[in-house]
Parts: structure tokens; sequence; C-alpha cells
């Protein structure tokens, strides 16, 4: 099985429900063309322009009544407080299976939570969960990070799967570089570091950590997705840049406050550069959000183009044959990047950023959205899916 991904932009409409409209004509016409059916979409995102919670909400409630029942109830979906770069109010995202031969698509609930099982008649195994979230406002981001985690846990477990069976993760954090006027002087990021090191201290990440993004959000509390497989008939292996230090080996001089949780001074975020995945059938490599840092330092603060420059050309360190053959002498050839996700932290950045992506990424599509950063001096991340 072989995930793909593909982005719908609101061209046309003067409101989300017709802007929605438009995205879901883009969709059918997708799945017309690529001669499969509903059943290979396994999970779609809204990005929203929603600068507030109460509008987000708003533009949540407004967007999930526009979806067919067919799609709400066999998709996970996610609304996510990410402003489309272009100006609209929606745009959207959708990740798909190209070929899923025998395998059934089996959708569960926890917790609330609607995710899916794809499982062929070896047994062998993929998890979808989409937008987990916890955003009650009373809540700090450690509780709420510890609410969505528990979530997480369960349906793992559920599974008989552990958080080492995660290969790609995405974690979006309400006002992420947001440091809390108490007596620890708390970051968002660093709370959630905090909850994720606790939960990913139950299991053996011997194929390494996943690939992830930790990223900003206007609101929504904490939100999280995941795609895990089984080790049957999966095999993974964690990517680390040979030009950057390893998230998980920062030093407490780039980790921001003073927060300590359960005891422990602040912990790193745990996720690898990059994440191998292969079956039978297909080698596909999970880029990590990524940035201009080398070592652990970023590079050309104030200076958008000289970032995604770096952060295009550390992104193509990660799938080099150098790299990859010094983790794998089988392998012969260097994946080729197939779509990008791309955060923005400046709307007015938005036209520099796409034409440097454009000319380094020659013909690869991408979706692009406004989004804080993790780190106060980084203007752009960029993650990415490559196949071999």
């Amino acid at each position: 099985m072989k995930l793909s991904v593909v982005a719908f932009e609101a061209n046309a409409g003067n409101t989300v429900e017709e802007q929605v409209s438009v995205c879901l004509d883009q969709l059918n016409d997708f799945i017309s063309n690529a001669s499969f059916d509903l059943k290979n979409i396994i999970s779609i995102n809204f990005f929203l322009s929603a600068g507030n919670a109460q509008l987000y909400h708003d533009l949540t409630t407004r967007v999930l009544r526009c979806l067919p029942d067919r799609i709400k109830t066999s998709i996970p979906v996610a609304c996510l407080a990410q402003a489309p770069a272009s100006g609209a109010f929606v745009s959207a995202e959708v990740f798909c299976i190209t070929n899923l031969n025998d395998a059934e698509v089996i959708t569960r609930k926890e917790g609330g939570n609607l995710y899916l099982v794809v499982q062929n008649k070896k047994g062998e195994k993929l998890v979808i969960a989409n937008g987990i979230s916890e955003d009650n406002n009373r809540k700090s981001i450690t509780e709420k990070a510890e609410k969505v985690f528990s979530v997480m846990e369960k349906i793992l477990h559920k599974e008989g799967l552990d958080f080492s069976n995660i290969f790609r993760q995405w974690n979006y954090i309400e006002d992420i570089t947001r440091v809390e006027p108490d007596k620890l002087n708390s970051q968002h990021y660093q709370q959630f570091n905090n909850v994720r090191s606790d939960y990913y201290s139950k299991a053996d990440f011997r194929q390494g950590y996943p690939a992830a993004t930790g990223i900003g959000a206007r609101t929504g509390g904490v939100r999280i997705s995941f795609f895990a497989a089984s080790p049957e008939g999966y095999s993974t292996m964690a990517i680390e840049n040979p030009l950057q230090k390893a998230a998980f080996e920062y030093t407490q001089n780039v980790l921001v406050g003073d927060a300590e949780y359960r005891g422990s001074s602040k912990c790193t975020p745990k996720f690898a550069r990059a994440k191998f995945v292969a079956n039978n059938e297909y080698k596909q490599v999970f880029i990590s959000g990524t940035a201009s840092i080398r070592e652990e330092a970023v590079i050309g603060e104030k200076d958008v183009a000289r970032q995604t420059v770096i952060t295009i050309e550390n992104m193509q360190k990660l799938i080099c044959r150098e790299t990859l053959s010094a983790l794998d002498k089988t392998f012969q050839e260097s994946p080729q990047i197939e779509f990008i996700r791309v955060y923005i932290k400046n709307p007015g950045d938005y036209k520099i950023v796409k034409d440097i992506c454009e000319r380094y990424l020659p013909g690869v599509p991408g979706i692009y959205v406004v989004s804080d950063i993790c780190r106060e001096h980084l203007l752009v991340e960029i993650e990415a899916l490559a196949s071999a």
C-alpha cells in the first residue's frame, strides 16, 4: 500500500460554503480520474482562516455542515486554524492509499474520535488518526496534551501497537511560542514536549522516533494526527541530517522557559528528521517539518528567502543517496519528493517562499498555509512526502 497526498485550493467562491464546495468538486474529480473509490481516502485536513476561537468554531461548524454524511462517517476530518496563504477562507489536503488490493478499511472510534484501520489478509495493519483534540480554554497546554496523548495511547493499545509504531505525527499547538507569565515562564511548545517525552518513555523506539511536525495554530488547543504501522509487513527506519543536531539531542540552550514536568528538566522534542517506511511494494520517506537550522542554530534570521533555500537543502540532504546509503547499503537511488506542505509565518512572504519552492522543486505540488513556527526567528517550515 502506497500513501499519497493531494491539495485542493478554493480558487472560486465568496463564502466558506462556496469554497468548501469547490474543494469537494475537485476531490470528486480527483477520485474519478484516479480510478479509485472514496474508501481510498484516509484523512482530510481543512485549513481555515480563523483568527480567534469563536471564528474558528463557527467556521468548523460551517465546513462540517457542508460535508456529505458518507465523508463525515467514514473519513477522519481535521479542521485546523491555519489560514490558506493564498488568502482564501479554506483549503483542503487529502491523504489516500492508491492501491488497497485486498485490504479492508475499518472505521472505529475512541473517545469520540473517528479513526481508521487498514488491514489486509496477512494481518498487516495501518492505523490512521486525524485531529485528536482537546481545546478546553480552562485547561493548560500541558493538560490538553495529556488528554490527547491518553486517547492516542488507547487507540494504539486497542490495535495491538504502541507509540513506537507511529511513523508520522503532526502536532498542532495553539500559540506555540507563547510563554505563560507564570513562575516557570513555561512556553507552550515546551509544555507539549514535556508531555510527549513522558508518554514516549513508555515505548522502546528501536527504529527511532517518528517523523513529526510541531507547528503553531491560531487557536484549537492541542491537536494531533498520526499514522502508525504494524511491524508485520512494514519496516521503518529513522533518518537524521548530518548537517543538523538531532532534535532529541538539543541542548538546554535552545529550549525556552524554565518549565519542569513531573520533576524533570525541560525535555527535548522527540522526533526524527525523517522516517523511511517500506512494505513489499513501496518505499517512502516522510520528511518532518524542516526549517533553516544547522546544528541547532537558526540560519538566516530576518531573511525568508535564505531560510527557504536552507530548508529545502536540509530536506534534500535527508533523501540523498549519501545519507541513505550510510544507513542501509541497499539504497540505490534517492527518493523523489512528491508533495510539500509549507508553513509561512508572515503572510506577506507567501510569493517569495512559493517562487523559491517552485524553482528548487519544479513540478512538485503543495499547499501553503500561514502559521507560527516553533522558534521565534524561524520564518518558514516545510514538510514533504517522498517515494523511491
